[in-house]
């Protein structure tokens, strides 16, 4: 296994928390996490408003994690 990038779509919750949003919900935001081998989360950007932010923050993570895999949110 080898560090990963994911991207998260986030559907807001009325408490003011955040959820994973499943389809056929529109994201409201999205979360990107770089996981180290073992699964712990090392790095994490939180709350960018759109998809294409989102790209961008994983594409800066993956200049710091070369061999690292980007998960763009495929489930």
């Amino acid at each position: 296994m080898t560090t990963e990038i994911i991207i998260f779509p986030m559907k807001n919750m009325p408490d003011g928390s955040a959820a994973l949003c499943e389809p056929p919900d529109d994201p409201d935001s999205y979360d990107v996490l770089v996981q180290d081998e073992d699964g712990d989360v090392i790095l994490e950007t939180d709350d960018l408003p759109t998809f294409d932010e989102a790209v961008a923050a994983a594409e800066k993570y993956l200049l710091k994690f070369r061999d690292a895999d980007i998960n763009f949110g495929e489930f």
